[in-house]
């Protein structure tokens, strides 16, 4: 005989999964939804060329209200019918109210798993935000997921820099020689400017520093040029674009995404090799850091530190010299 209590009947009102997507109403309530970003936002999805993806999004209502959405796409693995939320977009899951009591949330998630089964999906996949982009330090949907079945299958380490410090230390964050550096490109002559509305000429030297840079690493930008173009027409109020600038010559560079009133995500940096010597690096961060600060933003996330579990530790390292923090990027899945 278990000695584990019986649930209590305390669903009066069961969540409901709807497939039909009113865009205004969905970009209103990701930007309220406790962990919301502009990864859940249908402008920011709709970079994406038509064909990419096959997008299969949900909205979830109680008592007609609507309190929770799922930004998803269907793809083929293995002769498995896969639902996944975003393939197309750094973090996903269900985005959800505030006003949610916990089995609220459990019945949230319980209706999106009975709809993946109705609709003969084998298999549910979806990368959560890290707490730090909550409205709130809130763990109750990974607790609901793990309830209803779902499997961390992906675990890596994001790094973060808190900003809601006293300004005057922000820079007593860094390790010696990073202020160091910074003081470097001051005597230097390096300029930092925020670029609100970049010109092609802009666009395409940030490109060039971008990919230049990238190449160096024997990789290649996420993103190509007419996406981070398409990207500034879509929602140039979540992307910040910045350079640091000697004689009007760009000399770094950084694209950040400002996904939600909390948290910005530094999606590139990247530096002119010919400029290296002047370590614009570590004043571009600190002037970055200091923007976002003097915005409101709790944090920056310089992003993940670690591929498929293991740590890259140039650039782990590379981050802790700014005073960056470790948080968990998880990925969750369950098989129906």
């Amino acid at each position: 005989m278990s000695d584990k209590p019986e649930a209590p009947a305390i669903i009066k009102h069961r969540i409901t999964a709807d497939p039909e997507v009113n865009p205004r109403e969905w970009e209103a309530f990701w930007r309220g939804a406790i962990n919301g970003t502009v990864f859940n936002s249908l402008s920011f999805l709709a970079y994406h060329p038509p064909d990419r993806f096959k997008s299969h999004h949900l909205t979830l209502r109680r008592k007609g209200n609507l309190v929770g959405i799922f930004p998803a796409v269907e793809r083929e693995e293995d002769g498995r019918r896969v639902w996944v939320s975003h393939q197309g977009a750094s973090y996903g899951g269900p985005a959800y109210s505030p006003k949610l009591q916990y089995h609220h949330l459990e019945d949230l998630v319980r209706a999106l798993v009975e709809y993946a089964r109705e609709a003969r999906f084998d298999r549910i996949r979806l990368t959560l935000p890290p707490v730090i982009y909550n409205d709130q330090p809130d763990q109750a949907l990974p607790f609901a997921l793990y309830r209803q079945g779902f499997q961390v299958t992906r675990r890596e380490l994001t790094q973060a820099v808190r900003l809601d410090s006293d300004e005057s230390g922000l820079l007593d964050t860094f390790v010696n020689k990073t202020r160091g550096a910074y003081r470097k490109a001051i005597a230097e002559g390096l300029t930092f400017r925020i670029i609100d509305q970049p010109t092609t000429a802009e666009l395409d030297r940030f490109w060039e520093i971008l990919v230049e840079n990238r190449r160096g690493l024997g990789v290649i930008p996420t993103h190509s040029r007419e996406e981070i173009e398409r990207l500034h027409k879509l929602i140039p109020e979540n992307l910040m674009l910045a350079v640091v600038e000697r004689d009007g010559e760009m000399a770094a560079v950084i694209w950040n995404f400002i996904c939600n009133r909390h948290t910005v995500l530094e999606f590139y940096m990247a530096h002119d090799a010919a400029h290296q010597h002047l370590k614009p690096v570590p004043f571009l961060t600190y002037n970055s850091l200091l923007w976002a600060r003097q915005r409101g933003f709790r944090w920056l996330d310089f992003g993940i530190s670690s591929i498929w579990g293991e740590p890259t530790w140039g650039l782990l390292k590379f981050k802790e010299n700014f005073g960056s923090r470790n948080f968990l990027r998880l990925t969750w899945q369950k098989d129906l």
